[in-house]
């Protein structure tokens, strides 16, 4: 159930971004940048078509394996019970929220959502891949009693509220600023200012900031700078993932002290060993002279990423529909279908040549002449006539790679 509502949710979602879009364009406020959108869309169509709700499967494991540790069994058609569960639901989300920003090992996996050095509604679906213990601080709320569905559905529906909060064009709502989250006090929580940094942490209602300390209203006199201390500088999907976790191996694994192996996983956000401080010092942010990431490409290389994106959703949406059916193998060469054009694209974006992009097509069709046979009759129409237009698509776009030279100025003026 959870699934098909976040699946309606996609032209909404999308509708909402271009009306954002639109009104940005309108007041000239620049709060949209293509390369930047693009990262966040990647990583948001790349965390649904890899966990598919890694939530639910903490969920199905609890419900399936362990039903006699369920204390009470709460009617489905009972009102209470869908009232209790979305608000329980977002005190779990509460403080599942808050841990992934207070311990190493869970903000590895939801720094990337704070990646995004713009704020706008394409941030609210730049989601991790890597963030498997989150379900963890929801499942007492299936142990209590809470049935399956009902709990799958409101957290999707906890989801799909989060998503109109990210935005700057909406202003401070009066009464609903002190109960709700609003995208005044969500914008606070994406600040990586002093005054704002790891604050409002609730999903649908603010009164958990304020009932445990850690709200903040945003303040008329302090703008807010928008990203991570330890900005990402790139628009790679894959690395997004990854930046974080990789620095937390490389000091575990080369820190001389074999306590700070071990602790550093569990030590607050940003620790790292003293060792590794001296030895290896990171590049942080330096807010009082802040300049965003934001290489310039030619105005081709931005039209080739949204072909990407607009043939990236389709394919996810089937991918969703038809992924129980799917084999391992066959759901792992969707994945790579969906994934490693964005990966290739991204790159693109940052500089670099075709190249990539060129050897993953080529590899794209040696993966889906060797399996085709393997696949339903709608499969094979749907990625291969996705393969033949990107080919199309592609040699076009070298063919204006090779006429144009320098930097054009971006057609859709969102760059």
């Amino acid at each position: 159930m959870g699934d098909l509502i976040l699946l309606a949710a996609i032209p909404l979602f999308l509708g909402l971004i271009g009306l954002e879009w639109w009104v940005d364009r309108r007041r000239g406020t620049g709060h949209y940048r293509f390369n930047d959108a693009f990262g966040s869309l990647t990583l948001g169509i790349m965390s649904r078509s890899s966990t598919l709700l890694v939530i639910s499967l903490g969920a199905l494991f609890i419900d399936r394996i362990l039903p006699e540790a369920r204390l009470y069994d709460w009617p489905v058609d009972s009102a209470w019970t869908w009232v209790a569960t979305f608000v329980l639901y977002d005190f779990c989300y509460y403080w599942s929220h808050r841990m992934g920003h207070t311990l190493n090992v869970f903000w590895a996996g939801h720094a990337i959502h704070h990646q995004s050095e713009e704020y706008n509604l394409t941030t609210a679906l730049r989601q991790t891949s890597s963030s498997i213990w989150t379900w963890i601080f929801s499942a007492p709320l299936l142990l209590l009693g809470a049935p399956l569905e009902v709990f799958l559905t409101c957290g999707a529906l906890n989801l799909i509220y989060q998503f109109w909060v990210h935005t700057q064009h909406i202003d401070k709502l009066g009464w609903m600023e002190s109960v709700m989250v609003t995208p005044s006090n969500h914008r606070v929580h994406h600040g990586q200012n002093e005054e704002y940094i790891d604050k409002n942490h609730g999903g649908v209602f603010i009164l958990w900031d304020r009932l445990f300390g850690t709200f903040q209203p945003e303040l008329d006199d302090v703008d807010i700078i928008y990203g991570s201390r330890l900005p990402v500088e790139s628009f790679n999907p894959v690395w997004a993932n990854l930046q974080v976790w990789a620095g937390l191996i490389r000091d575990a694994w080369h820190t001389r002290s074999w306590w700070d192996k071990c602790r550093i996983w569990f030590m607050p956000t940003g620790w790292r060993p003293q060792d590794m401080e001296e030895r290896l010092p990171l590049d942080k942010s330096d807010l009082s002279d802040f300049s965003k990431y934001d290489p310039s490409v030619d105005t081709s290389v931005r039209n080739y990423g949204l072909f990407q994106l607009a043939a990236a959703v389709p394919l996810l949406v089937y991918f969703m529909l038809h992924f129980e059916g799917l084999s391992y193998a066959l759901a792992a060469l969707g994945f790579l279908m969906i994934s490693l054009p964005l990966v290739t694209t991204a790159w693109m974006l940052e500089g670099r040549g075709p190249r990539w992009e060129c050897v993953r097509l080529c590899m794209a069709w040696l993966g889906f002449g060797a399996s085709w046979q393997l696949m339903s009759v709608y499969s094979v129409a749907v990625f291969g006539s996705y393969l033949v237009i990107n080919s199309m698509v592609l040699v076009w776009f070298l063919k204006v790679q090779k006429r144009t030279s320098g930097t054009s100025t971006d057609a859709l003026h969102v760059a």
